[in-house]
């Protein structure tokens, strides 16, 4: 009977090792919003209120980066605020000691690669749309440019964070 309770006791740690968290912050690692070179993005959830959110992670090869890149992406982070940014919500440390994580607001309307590749636009955006998500993109832009910044991997597999007039802040959300 021991070794049973054991067995079952095991699995059900093993079930719950797709969650991960930090002080304030839980996500599930199977919710992947995208990956990259350095890390990984997940859906997760403020603890205190609920509140959706995105977590990005780091991988060994973030970590084999010298320190000051790393912190470099931090302080950045933390400078820059603009309604056509991602916005960042906090920086916290992994439960488990896997390093810190990146916590930012979460955009739900998927890539511009997507949206263009909805059926729908098969011939592109209509040019009403075009002309906001260039908007848009163009002062997200300009704001990193005024701050002596520069994105180097801007790319149409990038969430972005486009605006419709009376919507809160997710990206390429087509309003009827």
């Amino acid at each position: 009977m021991t070794e049973i309770r054991f067995v079952q006791e095991k699995s059900r740690v093993n079930d719950m090792s797709f969650l991960r968290g930090s002080a304030n912050y839980v996500w599930c690692t199977t919710s992947v919003l995208g990956k990259g070179a350095t890390g990984a993005v997940f859906q997760g959830v403020n603890k205190n209120n609920g509140e959706p959110v995105a977590v990005k992670t780091f991988n060994q090869l973030s970590h084999m980066r010298p320190h000051d890149v790393q912190v470099r992406e931090f302080e950045v982070l933390k400078k820059v605020k603009h309604e056509n940014i991602v916005k960042l919500l906090a920086i916290e440390e992994e439960q488990d000691g896997r390093g810190k994580v990146i916590v930012m607001e979460l955009c739900t309307g998927g890539s511009l690669f997507n949206i263009l590749d909805d059926p729908e636009n098969t011939y592109g955006l209509a040019e009403s749309e075009f002309l906001l998500v260039l908007e848009h993109l163009s002062a997200g832009m300009k704001h990193l440019r005024d701050n002596n910044l520069v994105h180097r991997d801007l790319k149409p597999g990038r969430r972005f964070k486009i605006i419709y007039a009376n919507i809160d802040c997710f990206p390429f959300r087509r309003h009827n």
